[in-house]
């Protein structure tokens, strides 16, 4: 029982490690043109666009929720302060 524990131990420590590392990505730091690239490559992946603010950025509306829209994103970069890098999923209207 220790050894389950101490493995599911070992690997929250991996996960939580491998998604700081990935959340040090910030949109300031890179061009428009390499921003754009990271989210088609990824097809959904979590940016930092400010010093604690972080968003996740999806290539098109199909890493969307089934109740969710793929919204335009447009954030600053390194070379740009309003580039359209991809798409953010956002609740659709409830209409019935």
């Amino acid at each position: 029982m220790k050894k389950i524990a101490l493995t599911l131990s070992a690997l929250a420590i991996v996960s939580t490690a491998s998604f700081a590392q990935a959340a040090l990505i910030s949109t300031t730091d890179i061009t428009a043109d390499q921003a754009k690239a990271l989210v088609q490559d990824k097809g959904a992946i979590v940016l930092s666009t400010a010093p604690g603010i972080y968003d996740r950025y999806v290539a098109n509306g199909s890493f969307c929720a089934t109740n969710e829209d793929a919204k335009s994103a447009f954030v600053a970069t390194s070379d740009s302060s309003h580039s359209k890098i991809g798409y953010t999923c956002e609740v659709g209207s409830q209409e019935g």
